[in-house]
């Protein structure tokens, strides 16, 4: 083999080892939870303050709050909104790998317009009043904000 065609190929393998390592660590977001096609899921949502639990609005999205990337939706309305007030959240999205994050918790929140993070919900913060805590499907879930929500996800946030 001539000494050119090693070097050309050694060329593609370390051009090609760049492109496969950058390619999959330039996005933070898991890209197996990100659905490559239009989406119609409800992940129901229940929060509780001190013991007593908070409505939902219904028409959070939709005339509640922001709406916001209503493009993505395809309808007038965010790609998360409710249509009732039973905790019942609807992401209802055409493109949600084009905007990961609208299939968020957080997002929900900022819909909604209201405080969500690891640390406060509403002006219910971490202090030697009470603690956040929150629960998917039974489970401690320590990523809040930016927790990822599937189809029948049942989400439980409280402060006590």
């Amino acid at each position: 083999m001539k000494p050119i065609y090693i070097v050309i190929i050694a060329v593609i393998l370390v051009f090609g080892g760049f492109f496969f390592l950058f390619r999959n660590s330039s996005s933070n977001q898991n890209t197996d939870e990100i659905p490559q096609q239009p989406i119609h899921w409800h992940p129901k949502l229940k929060i509780i303050i001190n013991g007593e639990k908070q409505q939902i609005q219904t028409g959070i999205g939709i005339n509640i709050g922001k709406n916001m990337d209503y493009e993505i939706s395809g309808m007038r309305m965010s790609p998360t909104h409710t249509h009732e007030s039973d905790g019942t959240i609807h992401l209802e999205n055409n493109r949600p790998w084009q905007k990961p994050e609208t299939l968020t918790l957080g997002y929900f929140f900022r819909v909604w317009d209201k405080k969500f993070s690891s640390s406060c919900i509403f002006e219910y913060c971490n202090n030697e009043n009470g603690t956040l805590t929150m629960a998917v499907n039974g489970k401690p879930n320590y990523e809040f904000d930016k927790y990822v929500m599937h189809d029948k996800d049942e989400i439980v946030i409280e402060y006590k």
